[in-house]
């Protein structure tokens, strides 16, 4: 089985970027990945600002995706995650092929017969500003990624009991 532990946002976006910093994070913590992702399992990171119709690319031939991104809520928690399954996740059309939703990317990727991930994981982590310009995380956002990185492992563990 092949997982892809997608990271998205952008680091020049303050907190936004909390999703590629988790992905640099695992990435190099390398071969002490938990041993219950599985003997069997391959996993590969990869930080990301793109979104919409330029995912599709990204995400073929993958057998699992575990996406790594920010959600604003209302009084939001800065760092506060939750799992999320394909289910789960708003099915927004975009105004346009380059905005697509990500359910609408990989059903997009099915219907021209691509091999698409048949699990999908979102670790949601909730952030304040996702528009402060200027690089770096909050100090808030900063104290929580090991929350962060253990709930991606929790997300990865999961999607390997799936398959």
């Amino acid at each position: 089985m092949k997982i892809l532990v997608l990271g998205l946002g952008n680091d020049l976006y303050g907190d936004d970027g909390v999703g590629p910093e988790v992905v640099r994070k695992l990435e190099e913590r390398g071969a002490a990945a938990p041993a219950s992702y599985g003997a069997d399992v391959g996993v590969d990171y990869l930080a990301c600002a793109l979104s919409g119709l330029a995912l599709l690319d990204v995400v073929v031939g993958y057998d699992a995706l575990v996406i790594i991104d920010t959600i604003l809520r209302p009084d939001p928690v800065v760092g506060r995650t939750r799992i999320l399954d394909m289910p789960d996740i708003r099915d927004v059309p975009g105004p346009s092929p380059h905005y697509i939703s990500v359910p609408q990317t990989l059903s997009l990727g099915r219907s021209l017969g691509l091999k698409m991930p048949k699990t999908v994981k979102v670790v949601a982590v909730e952030a304040r500003n996702l528009h402060r310009l200027g690089e770096g995380l909050s100090e808030g956002m900063r104290s929580r990624l090991p929350d962060i990185i253990a709930a991606a492992d929790k997300a990865v563990t999961a999607t390997a009991a799936e398959a």
